[in-house]
């Protein structure tokens, strides 16, 4: 049985011992973050093809406290415009579905393993608006490929529709840019709401150990040291 009382102590100890490399403030902005992250939602995009896109929604999520983002990959490869991420994907869990018979279905039924309701962002007989959809439920939501939107074991693996309104001419959003209006909407609302969407204690620990050791030069090799009883902490 793990004992997750000594891991979470063992995870404390590393970070009280990091943080001597850190500044007080860039370990202050680390603790301050890692607290409004959450993972109550997520963003899950399906086989787009353009870098700056990827890169845009990594981005957005990253700035939104969104802690989870998940890739399908089928006819292209997931690649990163730095010019356009500004370094975003580093504070994240990118989660790459790439080497499967089906990536979207190993996605959408592992996120429902975990509890997610599935959102698919697009025009349905039965779609919601954005206003209209409910924030209880931990909730997943969708997106498709610039071109074709989402493919059809997306859409059958769906718990829900949601579309975005338009009042334009042009058919659609940006991909990046449909990302960006739903997951404001609905993250907005669940901050001001009265449901926990808090990471747990375990997580902030593993979150900000990590985020830690990205932000201090030779981080391992300072906590191998401690792995091989060198100090004592």
């Amino acid at each position: 049985m793990i004992n997750v009382q000594s891991m979470q102590t063992d995870k404390q100890k590393k970070i009280e011992y990091l943080k001597q490399f850190a500044t007080e403030e860039r370990y202050n902005r680390i603790h301050e973050v890692a607290r409004m992250r959450t993972r109550h939602f997520t963003v899950v995009v399906e086989n787009l093809f353009q870098s700056h896109n990827v890169s845009a929604i990594l981005r957005t999520a990253e700035c939104l406290g969104l802690q989870d983002v998940h890739i399908i990959e089928h006819n292209f490869e997931y690649e990163i415009s730095k010019q356009v991420s500004l370094g975003s994907q580093k504070w994240l869990s990118i989660y790459r579905y790439k080497n499967g018979k089906n990536n979207t279905i190993s996605c959408l039924k592992s996120l429902k393993k975990k509890g997610y309701k599935i959102v698919a962002t697009l025009p349905h007989e039965n779609h919601h608006l954005l206003d209209d959809i409910a924030i209880e439920p931990k909730t997943a939501f969708v997106f498709g490929t610039e071109l074709n939107g989402l493919t059809q074991d997306a859409v059958q693996f769906a718990d829900e529709f949601v579309k975005i309104p338009l009042y334009g001419f042009t058919e659609s959003y940006n991909v990046s840019v449909s990302v960006g209006l739903t997951m404001m909407n609905v993250n907005e609302r669940l901050r001001k709401s009265s449901i926990n969407w808090s990471l747990s204690p375990e997580e902030l620990l593993e979150l900000e150990l990590d985020w830690l050791k990205k932000s201090i030069r030779g981080a391992d090799r300072i906590l191998q040291k401690i792995h091989n009883n060198e100090i004592i902490v």
